[in-house]
Parts: structure tokens; sequence; C-alpha cells
């Protein structure tokens, strides 16, 4: 690994001479590459954010006109993962999101009803707020691995045989999703949360419960010692190469930045 890392270092510092070495005339125009970078940067998101931010979409009218509780979903939703990825309401709740509601402080009733019915037909896949194996289902879509790995993990089947287990948007919300802090999600149901940060959540079974064990024994015997645990967890003895390859990762990335800064100093030099 150490040679590897030196070759490495030897390559990059002689990349830097070819480069300090190349004509003014070759270099691009640092102007028009910024140009160029930052219209790629919009070309890539704006198609991505134009879906979830048209103002037509027939739920998001709906629900902001009618505010209080209802409208709270839309608000959460906004700004939010799934809404910067085009991930609109018709993605998990179904229906038709394309009717067209006009002004809809001008509707009557009768009108209003009408609209709603087309939107929240099951001929288009309503299904509201999905539970159960529907919810499964409906993530799926989106995060086909980690449902799965979920599912069959002892919470997943007791939230699927209706015995308690948290649902996915009980952990990572409904409309604002987010990678939940797992010892604070956690204690929403369980009063020990110890060790859970060391351990995947998404995947609980016997094996993991033993591997708990074993942590809180460790950390209280650190305890008692009056040692702090180690900022690292500690890797199974057979995940010892992942520890290694990430400390050798690291010190590829410090070296890129060294030569990156040389690169600069060069530059300036010119």
């Amino acid at each position: 690994m150490i040679y590897k890392i030196h070759g490495f270092a030897r390559a990059l510092i002689m990349n830097i001479q070819k480069i300090s070495l190349i004509n003014e005339e070759a270099i691009i125009n640092r102007k028009e590459y910024i140009l160029l970078v930052f219209a790629a940067i919009l070309f890539i998101v704006y198609p991505v954010n134009a879906h979830a931010d048209k103002t037509s979409i027939a739920c998001i009218v709906c629900h902001e006109s009618l505010g209080g509780e209802l409208a709270k979903p839309v608000s959460s939703w906004k700004g939010s993962v799934h809404q910067q990825n085009g991930i609109t309401c018709d993605y998990c709740h179904g229906g038709d999101t394309s009717v067209n509601l006009g002004n809809i402080k001008e509707l009557s009733q009768e009108q209003f009803a009408a609209k709603q019915a087309l939107a929240m037909s099951k001929s288009h896949g309503f299904i509201g707020k999905p539970v159960g194996k529907a919810m499964f289902d409906m993530c799926r879509q989106c995060h086909s691995a980690s449902v799965e790995r979920y599912e069959n993990s002892i919470m997943g089947k007791a939230y699927l045989g209706n015995k308690g287990g948290p649902s996915c948007v009980v952990c990572h919300n409904a409309h604002n999703n987010t990678m939940p802090d797992v010892t604070k999600v956690c204690e929403r149901c369980h009063k020990d949360t110890t060790g859970f940060d060391r351990i995947d959540p998404m995947d609980v079974n016997e094996t993991t419960i033993n591997e708990l064990s074993g942590i809180r024994i460790k950390l209280a015997e650190r305890k008692a010692k009056g040692s702090e645990p180690s900022f690292l967890p500690e890797f199974p003895e057979e995940l010892g190469s992942f520890q290694i390859g990430f400390v050798a990762f690291g010190a590829v990335i410090v070296l890129f930045i060294i030569g990156y800064i040389i690169y600069m100093i060069l530059e300036k030099r010119r």
C-alpha cells in the first residue's frame, strides 16, 4: 500500500511539472471555463427541479388554498430532498396532479368537488396514505435495496405484522424526508439507545442484537475504567482491511490536495 501511495505521489509531481510547461495560449480561458461549468450546472439542475416547482400541480394548489393542517404537508415537502429531485405528490399518493383547477377561489362547492374527485380518482391510482406493504412497495420504487433489507429485519416484520414496528416515515418523516439521527429517533421507542449508532438500524436481526450486546459490554467496561469510547467504532476483525483502505484513501486525498496547492503556486509564479 505504501509503495502505491509513493507511486501516486511521484506521478502527481510529474504531472504538475508537465502542466507548468504548457504554453499559456493552450490553457482554456478561465472566464469561458467558468461560464461553461455554470451553464452545465443549470442544464443538469433545472430539468430535475422543474417538475417539482410547477405551481400548477393540483394537489399543491388545493392543499395550500385549504390552509391549516391540510397545507402542512406541502410546506414540509417544499425544500425537501424529494422536492429537489422532482418527486411530487402522485409518486407516493397516486392520483392525477394535472387537473386544471383554474382560479380555485372562484370555484363553487360543486365545481370544487368535481375537480377533487378527478384528482383523487382511483382510476388514476389514488391510494391516499400508503400503509403496511403498500408503503414498502411505494418506497421500493426508488429505494429498493433499503426496503428489502428493512422488510426482512425484525422491525420491518413487526411493522408488517402490526406488532409495533416503525414504518419508513416514522424515522425518515413523510414529507420533509431526512436521514435520521439514529439515537435520537430510536429514543421514541427505546429507553436505552446505547450502541445504536454502531449497528445497522435498517437490518436488525439476531446477529445484530448479539453484536449490540457485545458493544454495550465493551462500552460499560471502558466507562468503568474511566476511559472514553474510541472516536471510530471498532470494526469486526474481518473488516480490518476496510480500516486500512480508509486510511490509505485519506492519504491519497491529502496528497491530491498538496499537489493542487503546488500547482496553484506554480501558476501564480508564471
